[in-house]
């Protein structure tokens, strides 16, 4: 491979200004969903309050997030031609392909050891997982959505969403009102037959653990959390919210407060709230003003360097905490003796740090030479002229 600092990088779509403080956000969502997973792992005994079992969803955040800054980036860019288009998919899977698949890798061991225990067709579906998760298509087959480092189901969501968004967008910036309408009762019709579907053939589990309730609740629940068009109104959402924050200002203060206030009622109302409501787009009421909030900020903690850095590798963060986990968590079995898992907030640190260091080195090494490499050779007669 050639050194790819020598090769420049063609350009998507036309220059845009930045937006540092979103940047920084990402990791903040990374972080919670690492929180998220850990916390039932390591303090299984704990009554935790109810906002860290809810760190699924920064999983919409990021769904959210993706469509706003697609958008936002791409809203002044023709792509109505199959080259233009072409350019955007070629960046798209150089910003998240090579990172992928190195998560991927890392993890087969441990999903072969545990795909092993498990009955069939679960240990089949899981295996296929080993196809279809670097072809990010495994968030459509329950069974394989969560087989192969869980958290890429989301990837495989985003995906998807990438294929839909050249049609998407200009539909979007034309129609923003009825396209609003039409996604907001498309959302609320979704969620209230997933809620039926559970409460009849859920037995009784929780979505978020159905394993106790045996098969049956198992792969309706991966249905229910990870299919790819339950996930498409919260992608939407954020192109239309792309259209308000060009055509509306808002109060920065605000905004917060609103975010803050629709998060109070959430947590305080979430164990009223059926869960398939809660997975799959409720907490858009929160994530929506908080990233028109930080869309307006040009100071402040999130716009420092380090915060900025640290949104730049949480991508990386995101898709290595659970590999990560896996290798400690292996390491304490055999070598420790459960040592860890008797100290957990000193597991907790481990796994968090040691998550960061692989994300930063990922990011250094992999992700951004790969990205500049695979763009470098994208055909330049693509990009010219790209405006709309």
């Amino acid at each position: 491979m050639p050194d790819p600092r020598s090769t420049p990088a063609v350009a998507a779509h036309p220059k845009v200004d930045a937006l540092p403080a979103l940047t920084s956000l990402r990791f903040v969502a990374a972080a919670y969903v690492a929180i998220y997973h850990y916390a039932p792992i390591y303090f299984p005994k704990t009554h935790e309050p109810y906002v860290v079992p809810l760190g699924y969803t920064g999983v919409t955040f990021f769904f959210l997030l993706s469509g706003f800054i697609l958008a936002y980036n791409y809203r002044r860019a023709d792509l109505s031609t199959p080259g233009r288009r072409g350019l955007f998919y070629r960046a798209r899977f150089a910003r998240i392909y090579p990172t992928l698949l190195l998560s991927l890798v890392i993890h087969i061991p441990w999903l072969l050891n545990w795909s092993s225990v498990q009955p069939e067709p679960l240990k089949s579906l899981m295996h296929s997982g080993l196809v279809l998760a670097p072809l990010g298509l495994h968030a459509w087959v329950p069974g394989a959505a969560c087989s192969l480092n869980c958290p890429s189901w989301s990837v495989s969501v985003e995906v998807f969403f990438y294929a839909v968004f050249p049609f998407l967008l200009p539909l979007v910036l034309r129609r923003p009102a009825a396209v609003a309408v039409v996604t907001a009762l498309a959302w609320m019709l979704g969620a209230g037959l997933l809620s039926v579907a559970w409460a009849a053939y859920g037995g009784g589990v929780s979505l978020i653990g159905p394993e106790p309730g045996g098969l049956g609740p198992v792969f309706l629940a991966e249905f229910i959390k990870y299919f790819p068009l339950f996930h498409l109104p919260t992608f939407v959402a954020g192109l239309l919210l792309c259209v308000v924050y060009e055509r509306e200002e808002w109060s920065v203060g605000a905004l917060l407060f609103a975010a803050l206030a629709c998060g109070v009622l959430i947590v305080a109302a979430a164990v009223f709230v059926p869960e398939p409501v809660l997975h799959d787009g409720l907490t858009v009421l929160v994530w929506a003003p908080l990233i028109l909030a930080c869309a307006a900020m040009r100071t402040g903690p999130l716009c420092a360097a380090p915060m900025i850095f640290l949104g730049k590798v949480s991508f990386a963060f995101y898709l290595l905490h659970i590999p990560v986990f896996a290798m400690i968590n292996t390491a304490d079995r055999v070598v420790l003796h459960g040592w860890l898992a008797a100290h957990p907030w000193t597991a907790v640190t481990l796994n968090g740090a040691a998550s960061l260091a692989a994300a930063t080195l990922v990011h250094l090494l992999v992700e951004e030479p790969a990205r500049r490499w695979i763009m470098g050779r994208a055909p330049r007669r693509a990009a010219e002229p790209m405006a709309a």
